[in-house]
């Protein structure tokens, strides 16, 4: 059962890191694995302040992931419309890259940002250079964000392997 444990365990981190840089949930799959894991082996590894720490962790990850987007598109002088464009864009992309794409949400993602931020812009200033910036800052952004989610993945991945150092 333990073995099992340690599998699971290895692949949703595995996995938490892929999606982190290719699609999405990767901090909630590293979390899911290590509540599992904690589970699976009576909380004797991976304890509830642990699993707190880990959470805690994964919520900050989310909230810096939107956090990202809102600066790269505002860094570039973006209206608050145009913030607000970036970031539903971006949802609305990750649901019909999902869909039509095929291969997953990067795509709909990067271009639901961009094109969020660029129609909302050119709707309320009509300023196509402008409007460019914004949509440019919005992948900036979402550049800047897979990076901060996947630090967030790797430290909670590292918690975990101390927690198991820390046992043995």
């Amino acid at each position: 059962m333990i073995s099992i444990a340690y599998a699971i365990l290895i692949l949703s981190s595995i996995a938490g890191i892929l999606a982190t840089l290719f699609a999405g949930g990767g901090t909630l799959m590293v979390l899911a694995g290590a509540l599992i894991f904690a589970l699976m082996t009576q909380f004797a590894v991976v304890n509830l302040s642990t699993l707190i720490i880990l959470f805690a962790l994964y919520v900050a990850g989310e909230v810096l992931e939107y956090l990202a987007v809102v600066i790269g598109v505002k860094k570039l002088g973006a209206s608050n419309t145009a913030v607000w464009g970036a970031l539903l864009g971006g949802i609305l992309g990750a649901m019909v890259g999902v869909w039509f794409f095929g291969v997953g949400i990067i795509a709909g993602t990067f271009a639901g940002i961009f094109l969020g931020a660029f129609l909302l812009e050119y709707v309320m200033r009509r300023d196509l250079k402008q409007s460019m910036k914004a949509g440019l800052g919005g992948i900036l952004g979402r550049v800047g964000s897979v990076a901060v989610k996947l630090v967030v993945a790797l430290g909670m991945i590292a918690i975990i392997f101390f927690q198991i150092l820390k046992s043995v």
